[in-house]
């Protein structure tokens, strides 16, 4: 049975519409430092192992790297082979790729959160948030606006780990109907991690899928994996553990779309309160 026979299969199985299902994996690991082709070779084994039928595969913060304070470390080579390789693989295995990465641009280095569709199309969103304390604003350039990206009918908002605090930049106009966060979540406040994400998900009637890394980096930091999917009433429906690893779900656009029209808090929220478009 092949992968379009599957995707079928499980919608008349669950009686819903083809385009309500967006079939998402999640792929949690620890990024080799500064090694680029390791780190590529981990993604795309993870796209020759995923078990089941997906149109979207997640990965943490900084993916390629690791999570490097000191731009003169970083090549801009690297976005451009790190690009290449996902368009490869993204169009290899029909998925659609998301993560962050260091990103070069007019002679500013941003942390740029990154979609690569199979058909080779490039959406992105640059991190607003950095995180101060250990130094990445004094690194990278902040973003300035806030995204969604268009994807099989789906309204979808990357934002990028420490923008997690900050919830006025989940309350676009439109609301999201899934906000991804890439991540790299230390374990010291990784009680924060999976609160804040809940939060989210509840604030905004949506699914908010959190991806982590694993292992420690040059840093001294120590990351606790813990990549989440929490669905549009606050419930948990996936949690990965402290390894390297993967998992994959369905998310229901219709069920969300009624579980809003029952309770439509989102037409009670002052709009353009925080200026976010």
């Amino acid at each position: 049975m092949n992968r379009l026979t599957l995707y079928l299969f499980n919608c008349r199985l669950n009686n819903l519409p083809i385009f309500f299902m967006l079939l998402t994996s999640i792929f949690q690991f620890s990024p080799k430092w500064l090694d680029i082709k390791h780190n590529l070779q981990e993604i795309a084994t993870a796209c020759q192992n995923i078990s089941e039928p997906s149109d979207l595969l997640l990965l943490p913060e900084m993916f390629n790297a690791a999570y490097v304070l000191d731009p003169a470390l970083l090549s801009p080579q690297w976005q451009e082979e790190t690009l290449s390789e996902l368009k490869s693989l993204a169009s290899l295995h029909d998925i659609a790729i998301g993560g962050s990465i260091p990103f070069f641009e007019e002679h500013k280095w941003y942390n740029r959160f990154i979609l690569v569709e199979p058909n080779g199309h490039i959406q992105s969103y640059d991190k607003i948030q950095l995180f101060a304390p250990a130094g990445e604003k004094n690194a990278y350039q902040s973003g300035h606006t806030v995204k969604t990206f268009l994807f099989k009918n789906w309204n979808i908002q990357p934002l990028i780990c420490y923008d997690l605090r900050f919830p006025y930049l989940s309350f676009p106009d439109q609301s999201p109907d899934l906000l991804i966060y890439a991540a790299n979540w230390p374990q010291t406040r990784v009680h924060h991690w999976k609160s804040l994400l809940i939060a989210r998900a509840i604030e905004n009637q949506c699914y908010v899928i959190g991806v982590n890394r694993t292992g420690s980096d040059e840093n001294g930091f120590v990351y606790p994996g813990v990549s989440m999917v929490v669905n549009y009433n606050g419930v948990v429906v996936s949690e990965l553990n402290d390894q390297s690893g993967m998992c994959s779900i369905a998310l229901d656009l219709e069920a969300m779309q009624q579980f809003r029209a029952k309770l439509p808090f989102a037409a009670d929220r002052l709009k353009g309160l925080m200026n976010i478009k």
